[in-house]
């Protein structure tokens, strides 16, 4: 008995470690299917697909870059694990062993680079350009990324497959799995991955039987593994030459022989510990014209949880960032995800029916980035006719002016509307703006009522409307500023959560004038400016939040206007030692914020966190990044939006009333103080919000609607009782 044991024991000891304890190696793959949308999925013929998503995670990805919307960018994007640029010359990625241009792809890999490939790699041969583009850019990733950092724990990578049609070279996937040389470690690349077609538009589509070849022994060599299926993009080059019919008949016969080759690859990737995504980096020149900018990403493991998609970076169900997918894959294999990341690994959150629910989601989201430019310009455009038109009328006094009036509360409704109107997304635009239409006359006609008590009382609803259904709004999670089109647009990319420029300035603005007019009107203001001040706090601690807000510019800006709003409306002015504590513990209340956020957990990080760190690791040559890059954005957007019109055009015309006609602001000013001291509360507010934010001529343009138009209001009134 004790031979056996013994024998027993050796025969253990000397066994492989992966065979007697090991769990199965970790793989990794990831299969482009690109210029697909999400309804398109849907529609085809691709039965394995749609077990996937039953079984796995299914998001919408945010396919922003630093540039355009096209392969070169979305797939160097994908491998910086932060936005950035490709190169003209990108696709052009080979084994060392293939030719191009009559010579080695390997040798002109040397002669570009001065390193030696390996004979069985994949080489980029355009690296140093797509280099050299994002080195001039402040704002950009390092490509090659994620290559550089598997590499670097030991790990190996692979491509598969190309987007290649005839003397077309379309290689980009390999961007994605290159590292900072770019190099990959295994290519399966050529002709023998690719036949004959002519049963549909293509001349030339993927072999698909020998790419699963190719996955079986690539999975026995490499960790990560990148998929170009390729006929999706081949079959957009053909689209101008065709009939939309025949079109779109040879995109479903392809979309079900890339499901056929789906069927394949699951049970060969079984025989691992296996992570599945399928993304479409690029969103096709259709979607783009629909303003269709996001595009779908299936996330499965066996036996793995099913549900939408989240990460820390957006915040939101069912929607992540094209810079998620490489932390999602450091992650995958227990690596930390470098500060030069902005994406953050996704996760999912159980749920059921995610395709009919995230269909529906892709369908407001598209209708509110297409319904976004007529209407918010319209709505500038108005306010700058509006505010003209009213100042002119107060030097030719008149019926004009009296009916101004209204025409004011009702602009100054508009974001109050605009953000009602998130509860109803689409279906059509006229539609969309009929209700919008209704719901501003009511709201005008309710606020109108109220100026049988006092002149301001119209303000005071209105401001108090707008900033208690903000206060509401955000501390339910901005379920309506999320679908709002004054709010953030997770297609654009700038925000997916917390509060954006446009309703931070709104906020304040209505806030700072419903605390004025509210003063204004009652005779106990040392009780309602105690309040109005535990409302400030409040704002300001739900902006500041990295749980709510997460808008760090916007406190700091709110914290001024209130300041100032708060200390010019004391009854007894306090010292300016109190006045400095005051500053000080505001300050400190701020960055402990700033700081506590920092340090939470990668994942569940705001902007501004993962900022603090990325100064922290850097330096300040980082710090000196972030500011450049802010001070040119607002400088550019003060050049060329129609928000620094509306903001200008504002600024000027309140400061032509100071001065004429002659003696009608002494005369409010007198009347209504606590009226004027709320209008400089919001411009020096509007001016905070302006420098501290990278967008903030916007927040200074929605804030100064809420310094003008009450004050214009009364002024109208006042010149009325001038006019003989």
């Amino acid at each position: 008995m004790r031979k056996i044991l013994f024998l027993l024991l050796i025969l253990l000891v000397t066994l492989p470690q992966e065979s007697a304890w090991a769990q199965p190696a970790k793989k990794a793959v990831l299969v482009l299917v690109d210029y697909v949308t999400l309804q398109e999925l849907k529609e085809a013929p691709m039965p394995t697909l749609h077990r996937m998503i039953r079984e796995g995670g299914l998001s919408l990805i945010n396919t922003n870059t630093a540039g355009s919307r096209v392969r070169e960018n979305s797939c160097v994007t994908i491998g910086a694990g932060r936005v950035a640029l490709g190169s003209s010359k990108a696709g052009l990625a080979f084994g060392a062993w293939e030719n191009y241009q009559d010579e080695a792809a390997g040798e002109i890999y040397r002669r570009r680079t001065g390193q030696v490939p390996d004979p069985d790699s994949m080489v980029n041969l355009d690296i140093a350009e797509i280099l050299r583009s994002n080195e001039e850019k402040s704002n950009t990733g390092y490509p090659g990324l994620l290559g550089e950092r598997l590499h670097r724990a030991g790990l190996k990578t692979a491509v598969i497959g190309t987007a290649d049609s005839g003397e077309r070279y379309d290689r980009h996937g390999a961007a994605i799995a290159m590292d900072r040389s770019g190099r990959v470690d295994f290519a399966y690349t050529g002709e023998q991955l690719l036949r004959a077609d002519g049963e549909n538009l293509l001349l030339l589509s993927a072999n698909y039987d020998q790419m699963g070849v190719a996955l079986e022994d690539a999975l026995k060599k490499a960790d990560f593994i990148v998929v170009e299926t390729g006929d999706t993009t081949r079959l957009v080059q053909q689209k101008d030459l065709a009939l939309d019919r025949v079109f779109l008949e040879s995109k479903q016969q392809t979309l079900g022989e890339i499901d056929r080759f789906l069927a394949g690859l699951i049970p060969t990737v079984e025989k691992y510990q296996t992570l599945v995504m399928v993304a479409a980096p690029t969103p096709s020149r259709e979607a783009i014209e629909e303003r269709n900018l996001v595009t779908p990403l299936i996330y499965w493991k066996k036996d793995g949880e099913a549900g939408f998609l989240t990460s820390g970076t957006t915040r939101r169900e069912g929607i992540v960032a094209n810079t998620d997918i490489a932390p999602t894959v450091l992650d995958f294999f227990g690596l930390p995800v470098p500060e030069d990341m902005s994406g953050r690994p996704v996760r999912v959150v159980p749920a059921q029916n995610t395709l009919a629910s995230l269909l529906t989601l892709n369908d407001q989201l598209a209708f509110v980035n297409k319904a976004r430019s007529p209407l918010v310009k319209g709505y500038v455009l108005g306010q700058i006719i509006v505010v003209l038109v009213t100042v002119l009328s107060l030097f030719y006094p008149g019926k004009i002016s009296r009916y101004m009036q209204p025409v004011l509360l009702a602009l100054a409704s508009i974001p109050l509307i605009f953000l009602i109107l998130g509860a109803f997304p689409g279906p059509s635009l006229s539609r969309y703006i009929f209700t919008g239409l209704v719901f501003t006359v009511a709201v005008t006609a309710l606020c109108l009522s109220t100026v049988l008590y006092h002149d301001l009382a119209p303000f005071l609803t209105v401001s108090l409307l707008t900033a208690g259904t903000l206060l509401v709004d955000l501390g339910l999670g901005a379920p309506l500023m999320q679908k709002s089109v004054l709010g953030y647009d997770p297609m654009g990319g700038a925000r997916y959560y917390g509060i954006g420029n446009e309703y931070m300035g709104v906020w304040i603005g209505a806030a700072i004038m419903a605390t004025a007019s509210l003063l204004q009107i009652t005779r106990h203001q040392k009780i309602f400016l105690w309040a109005a001040t535990g409302v400030f706090f409040l704002i300001i601690f739900m902006m500041a939040s990295p749980r709510i807000g997460s808008e760090a510019g916007g406190s700091l800006a709110a914290v001024v206007g209130f300041g100032y709003t708060i200390y010019s409306m004391l009854p007894v002015k306090i010292s300016r030692k109190q006045l400095a504590l005051a500053a000080a513990g505001m300050l400190i209340f701020l960055v402990s914020f700033a700081l506590w956020d920092a340090h939470q957990a990668v994942g569940v990080q705001s902007h501004f966190g993962r900022t603090i760190n990325l100064v922290r690791t850097n330096g300040m040559s980082e710090a000196y990044n972030i500011i450049v890059r802010k001070v040119a954005l607002n400088l550019k957007l003060i050049r060329w939006t129609i928000w620094s019109q509306v903001f200008l055009v504002t600024l000027l015309a309140t400061a032509l009333l100071f001065y004429r006609p002659v003696g009608l602001m002494k005369k409010v000013s007198e009347k209504y103080p606590f009226l004027t001291k709320g209008f400089w509360g919001v411009v020096i507010g509007s001016l905070l919000a302006l420098i501290l934010n990278d967008s903030g001529i916007v927040a200074a343009a929605t804030m100064s609607i809420f310094a003008a138009a009450p004050l214009i209001f009364v002024l109208i009134k006042e010149q009325g009782t001038r006019t003989p």
